[in-house]
């Protein structure tokens, strides 16, 4: 590698930041441009010596890979590559920067019948943790503050239906004031579905809340992890039964679900993607564990290194891939997918947790059942753990802007931008992934990376596994289905 490097003709190439895979040299840029070369190609590209014949020079040209003289450019019939095109790309994919929180969760109550091995929410069974009416109303307040044009509201607990007073009256509200102000409106609920009825499902369909519940596979994994919390009870059960009666009816035939993967997951992928399918479920999205909550308490007995992680999910992609490819089914699955957007799109999707700075206060914002407002889900996960160092103030005492420049938000603005840490900033999937100062916090105390943890030996597992398929030009055409499917419920 030393040697190759000693080739480099800065005054001939442009910014990249390049990774040895499986025999290639991937380059990328801040863009999200990539190319994928040979050794040759690679040292005839360093040294600027590549014959404009080669079959990458056309995407290193448009991807400012190549510098080009004054002369040259005036020459080229490729704009794409003067600066200013690159510069508006940048702000194209970038737009997030600009427009304010737009996802905004709801802790309606800390209530839940359910107690799940890795429950990061931490549930309790008093009713003294329900929102009341008079915080939502705070609680909305401060949300149609935010400047961006689309809201996103966002329930969750404990379990949201357990408060269906506060719940029912913030969905009639929200639309009221979305209409008022102009401001495009979507509203879910993450539910376990054990409370769900005839009549709240027929309310949400009236006013068109998404509905999402966890699936964690077949009915003895799922219960294993999702366990009924007044003793005998069929969590799974309640999942099927609802994801069926909501995908019959005419009125609200959309519903998604989730997937988290425990140590008991890890020997099961093909079972669990089965599961799915079986549903008629149209997208999967395969979640490992987060150190929050019961998942840390129990990670002995559910957690597990990145590398067992990434076989089960690599087996449980391939098998997807299999599916789609033998047209058995047509399923997606999301972690990929919001990747792959990242790879191929001109515009980023916005996935909060992969953005460079993250969501935490300026993408998204966590309303606890008391009025507390937290960065983000996550560090809303840590006060109930006890932590409240995420805390950004109270609706009932702090306006908008006050809430937005806190301490705690400018904190994890800095500390969750990609070119201010060492290991990410020389990173060939810099512009693919983003930093959780959160996930950093509760690993080891600070806000900052120290090495590859956990989170980030992930990703890089996944995003070496895609661009490791995409040399399959079946494959590659797959994917890029993918990122042009309209997002779309299950």
């Amino acid at each position: 590698m030393k040697d190759i490097l000693k080739l480099y003709n800065p005054a001939k190439t442009g910014f990249f930041r390049f990774k040895l895979l499986n025999g290639k040299y991937l380059i990328t840029n801040d863009i999200g441009d990539f190319v994928l070369l040979s050794k040759k190609d690679f040292e005839s590209f360093i040294s600027g010596t590549i014959s404009e014949k080669s079959k990458s020079y056309s995407k290193l040209l448009s991807g400012g890979f190549i510098k080009q003289t004054a002369s040259q450019e005036s020459a080229s019939s490729d704009s794409s590559n003067l600066p200013c095109n690159i510069s508006t790309r940048w702000i194209s994919k970038n737009s997030y920067l600009f427009i304010g929180p737009s996802l905004h969760i709801i802790v309606l109550t800390r209530r839940c019948n359910l107690s799940c091995v890795y429950c990061h929410a931490g549930a309790d069974l008093s009713s003294d943790t329900d929102m009341t009416e008079d915080t939502a109303r705070h609680v909305l307040d401060i949300i149609f503050k935010s400047p961006s044009p689309a809201i996103s509201i966002e329930f969750q607990g404990g379990e949201p239906l357990l408060n269906w007073p506060v719940l029912s009256f913030i969905v009639v509200e929200a639309r009221k004031r979305a209409a008022k102000s102009g401001k495009n409106l979507v509203i879910s609920l993450v539910t376990n579905f054990m409370a769900m009825t005839e009549e709240k499902l027929r309310f949400l369909s009236q006013y068109s809340v998404r509905i999402c519940s966890s699936l964690d596979g077949p009915k003895s994994l799922h219960n294993k992890n999702r366990v009924y919390s007044k003793g005998k009870g069929d969590s799974h059960a309640a999942v099927v039964k609802w994801i069926k009666k909501i995908k019959e009816s005419s009125a609200n035939g959309s519903v998604d679900a989730l997937l988290t993967i425990t140590r008991s997951s890890l020997s099961k992928p093909k079972q669990i993607v089965d599961e799915y399918v079986r549903l008629g479920m149209k997208g999967i999205y395969i979640r490992f564990l987060n150190p929050f909550g019961a998942a840390k308490l129990a990670w002995d007995d559910i957690g597990y290194l990145p590398s067992e992680y990434l076989d089960f999910y690599k087996q449980a992609l391939d098998y997807i891939i299999e599916l789609n490819n033998s047209g058995q089914s047509t399923i997606i699955e999301h972690t990929a997918r919001i990747l792959l957007k990242k790879i191929f799109g001109s515009v980023d999707p916005n996935f909060l947790d992969l953005r460079s700075p993250c969501g935490a206060g300026i993408g998204q914002i966590a309303y606890n059942y008391d009025g507390s407002v937290y960065t983000c889900d996550e560090g809303r996960m840590l006060a109930a753990m006890g932590d409240i160092s995420f805390c950004m103030g109270d609706v009932n005492k702090n306006n908008y802007r006050q809430l937005i420049t806190s301490p705690a938000v400018k904190c994890l603005v800095t500390a969750s931008i990609n070119d201010l840490q060492p290991l990410c900033s020389s990173c060939a999937y810099k512009p693919y992934c983003g930093i959780c100062p959160i996930f950093n916090y509760s690993e080891h105390g600070d806000l900052f990376m120290h090495g590859a943890n956990y989170r980030c030996k992930i990703y890089e597992g996944i995003l070496d596994h895609l661009f490791s398929l995409m040399s399959d030009k079946k494959i590659l055409k797959l994917f890029q289905a993918w990122v042009a499917k309209q997002p779309e419920g299950n």
